[in-house]
């Protein structure tokens, strides 16, 4: 309900470049100092920095995830397509 007034495509790509630098952060194994100087350089202000930088302490689970994601991004290996038509 807070962000119903922000654009749907702003929220997805602000969705999208959050999801990636925490995986990046969690492959790379990005110590706290680290993040928090990336993020002071983005121009973020240090409440946000530190809100990041407490949910990033679970950084256990984001390398398990950074790791069983792989390198490459997903895609299709198999389709089984099927056209259907009718001629009237």
């Amino acid at each position: 309900p807070d962000l119903k007034d922000i654009d749907p495509t702003v929220l997805k790509h602000c969705h999208a470049a959050a999801a990636t630098c925490i995986l990046e952060a969690g492959k790379q194994k990005a110590d706290i100092s680290a993040i928090s100087t990336c993020l002071e350089d983005c121009k973020l202000d240090k409440e946000r920095i530190e809100q990041f930088c407490t949910e990033y302490q679970h950084k256990e689970l984001v390398i398990v995830l950074s790791f069983s994601i792989g390198r490459s991004p997903l895609h299709v290996t198999d389709v089984s397509w099927r056209l259907e038509y009718q001629i009237k």
